[in-house]
């Protein structure tokens, strides 16, 4: 049942009394439809599923990029390394080389830097190296792994379909060696993690092999040649340009000296005269005699291998030894 408001029913009378049941009806079926008249909900827009990416014609590239990656390995009989470079949006970043002799991974370097900062200071760096036994045992840095582990990795990747809101992507060198085989999060903008293999560049032969270990340069051969840190050398706050203690900027030869040492000039040559010891001396022969008591305080060697003495013990041995030698050539 409709209840019909007291002001409508008091126009509905009035109309009556006129006789005009024709506007009546208008009026009432006006005033019913905007009263019992309901809104419609709006329905929910359905989107359309992201369709699922196929690796499709990347993964014969990578096939026929294993098949060249063999023969390259091959040429340069397991010698090669590679880089591992990745830098954040914000300045910093590291760089990873794992270098491989024999196909066996012998070292692995890892260099990170800091971003910049805002007072000229120069950008913090850590460096180190690992070989032998060590390889692997730091944390950071790009996991210890050859190219051919790289390659099962990728060939692996591929042999599954590209989740939704994720993109593959597969680079290669101008030799057609694999650089990039990885998925990647879409929906995040910034820095975004990948899963899989990302190479920067690959070295083939004996470039790859570590460098021997130099000889010191001095001071001015290390200036010219641009201050460089060795590879592998870690300093407590991460540069030895910045002097934490005084916060200062260390002067160039104070690095120096941090690296390789103070250039102690060192103190000039002085002979030291061996003590004379008359006991230790071998004896002279007894037809000699008493050697002299009074004697110079000079010390010299002495003929005949008697060791050191004064000039006064010196004339008398060769004075004997003469007289010995011309008893020996007279005549019985």
């Amino acid at each position: 049942m409709i209840l019909i408001p007291n002001r409508l029913k008091e126009q509905f009378v009035r109309m009556k009394t006129a006789k005009n049941s024709i506007l009546i009806k208008i009026t009432l079926v006006l005033t019913l439809s905007f009263s019992i008249g309901t809104p419609t909900q709006a329905q929910p827009e359905v989107l359309p599923s992201p369709s699922v990416e196929m690796w499709g014609e990347k993964k014969d590239q990578l096939n026929q990029s294993y098949k060249r990656w063999l023969k390259l390995k091959e040429q340069c009989k397991g010698n090669y390394s590679y880089d591992i470079k990745w830098s954040s949006w914000t300045g910093f970043g590291n760089t990873t080389t794992i270098v491989v002799r024999g196909n066996q991974i012998i070292e692995r370097r890892f260099e990170s830097y800091g971003a910049p900062h805002p007072d000229g200071r120069p950008i913090d760096e850590n460096r180190w190296t690992e070989r032998g036994e060590f390889i692997g045992s730091n944390p950071k840095g790009h996991p210890p792994r050859t190219i051919d582990d790289l390659y099962r990795e990728a060939i692996s990747l591929t042999g599954k379909p590209v989740p939704q809101f994720y993109r593959g992507v597969i680079r290669f060198n101008k030799e057609g060696l694999l650089l990039s085989c990885y998925i990647q999060d879409t929906r995040i903008a910034d820095d975004a993690p990948i899963k899989g293999v990302n190479i920067t560049s690959i070295s083939l032969g004996s470039e790859s092999l570590p460098k021997e270990k130099q000889a010191k340069p001095t001071f001015e051969q290390w200036v010219t040649n641009g201050k460089k840190i060795p590879d592998g050398m870690m300093f407590i706050g991460g540069s030895p340009w910045f002097n934490e203690t005084t916060g200062k900027k260390r002067e160039p030869v104070e690095v120096y000296e941090m690296i390789y040492g103070k250039n102690v000039k060192p103190a000039p040559f002085k002979p030291i005269r061996p003590p004379f010891n008359p006991n230790k001396r071998k004896t002279f022969p007894k037809h000699w005699g008493e050697p002299p008591k009074r004697q110079t305080r000079d010390l010299r060697p002495l003929p005949g291998g008697y060791g050191m003495g004064s000039g006064t013990l010196a004339r008398w041995i060769q004075e004997n030894l003469d007289r010995d030698k011309n008893r020996s050539t007279q005549p019985d």
